[in-house]
């Protein structure tokens, strides 16, 4: 007799439908835990029932080494980064939206300068700023900046946006990444004639108002779109400058700069090298990322490199090609690990042992089938009712949605 090993799209469904269950039981359990809330707890046990941890979620952190709150996080990285900055709205530069050269308000699908995020839809009242490093004293640190960052949200979408933080030291490459809540009502606020978004954000001096404000790294991994360095840039970005001059507010790193995230030591940090390729001349280039500016309908040839766009295209070729077949299986390609913390940049094989499914080459199969979309709108439609039941928050409905997503794509490629 001959056994038949279960389909890809099978695996998926029940690979889907044991997430769902784990978080029923996980959820039932939050709601209803074992002990009657009506019966006094021993001190050690009340402590622990005061924030339960959804598990998978716990874990997931755990394994990446990033602390529980942000006030924690603040702790960790204040000996490299120094303290956040604490964000006024007012006080930041607006990224002005462009249509046919002329500033233009609202929502657009085209435009002269679009976010290259995933073909979402280009918004104005995006603002953004950089700070300068600074100890908790006040002292000045000039090797550190922290760019902040507040995205607007389309007008479907039921919050305002949301708001991050990126602290990056220029010297050793030490990064830390914070990312807003979605309920940035008590804080943020739009204003309905120029749309942008305005408000105060909580500060370090507010732990509890800075906990509920802003979320630490979790399942999702922020180098699967921050690659080459921290902070992406495009079209949009770059339209945001420094007042008073041309020069843009997120700085443009080079090709050697320093980069690992601090509590993401374990994170996938390779990108595709080739050697002698012109591509890779100025700076690093994270094919995952490449991919998503390019699902846009973005064209790498018509604006890179800046003065001779498409003089590159054979180069740009050999990077997609060695990305679609593997480094390992083209001449002169390798994965690439940026320097950090004074250790210059090295290359490493298929023995690293931090490989993360975004970073891994794709297939020739790598398109999700009809049956694939179904499971995975499903998994959308059962996360989404938790999100409605109050059982789970939005941002960790995303990364598990995510991380069923990739799953997916890893498995098509296999």
């Amino acid at each position: 007799m001959q056994f038949q090993l279960p389909s890809k799209q099978r695996i998926l469904a029940l690979a889907i439908a044991l997430c769902a269950s784990l978080l029923a039981i996980a959820c039932a359990q939050v709601r209803n835990p074992s002990t009657p809330s009506d019966t006094p707890l021993p001190p050690k046990a009340r402590t622990q029932s005061a924030t339960p941890a959804k598990p998978a979620l716990a874990a997931n952190k755990k394994a990446h080494r990033f602390p529980d709150t942000a006030m924690e996080y603040a702790k960790l990285i204040e000996s490299e980064l120094g303290v956040p900055p604490h964000i006024d709205l007012a006080k930041a530069v607006e990224i002005p939206i462009y249509v046919n050269g002329k500033k233009a308000l609202g929502e657009f699908s085209r435009c002269d300068n679009p976010t290259l995020l995933g073909g979402k839809t280009t918004l104005s009242g995006s603002m953004i700023q950089r700070y300068p490093g600074r100890t908790a004293d006040g002292s000045s640190l000039p090797d550190v900046i922290w760019i902040a960052f507040a995205r607007r949200g389309p007008d479907s979408f039921r919050g305002i946006g949301s708001v991050q933080m990126i602290g990056y030291h220029k010297k050793t490459g030490a990064t830390a990444f914070f990312e807003s809540c979605d309920a940035l009502q008590p804080w943020v606020t739009v204003d309905p004639e120029t749309t942008c978004m305005t408000g105060v954000m909580p500060s370090i001096d507010q732990p509890d108002a800075f906990n509920r404000a802003f979320r630490v790294p979790g399942v999702v991994q922020c180098v699967q779109c921050h690659q080459n360095d921290p902070f992406i840039t495009d079209s949009f970005i770059n339209a945001a400058k420094i007042p008073g001059t041309e020069e843009t507010v997120v700085p443009a790193l080079g090709r050697d700069a320093p980069y690992y995230v601090i509590g993401g030591e374990n994170w996938d940090m390779r990108t595709l090298h080739i050697q002698g390729n012109g591509c890779l001349e100025c700076h690093r280039i994270g094919m995952g990322t490449l991919e998503l500016f390019m699902s846009t309908g973005w064209d790498p040839n018509q604006h890179m490199p800046p003065n001779d766009p498409g003089s590159l295209k054979a180069d740009l070729q050999e990077l997609l090609e060695a990305w679609k077949r593997g480094p390992h299986n083209v001449a002169n390609a390798q994965w690439l690990i940026p320097p950090a913390r004074g250790t210059p940049e090295h290359f490493v094989g298929q023995d690293y042992p931090y490989q993360a499914s975004f970073n891994r080459p794709r297939g020739p199969n790598r398109t999700i089938r009809k049956s694939d979309e179904a499971a995975l709108e499903q998994l959308a439609t059962q996360l989404k009712a938790l999100v409605k039941e109050g059982k789970l928050s939005k941002q960790d409905a995303t990364e598990l949605y995510h991380a069923a997503s990739q799953k997916q794509k890893q498995i098509d490629n296999e």
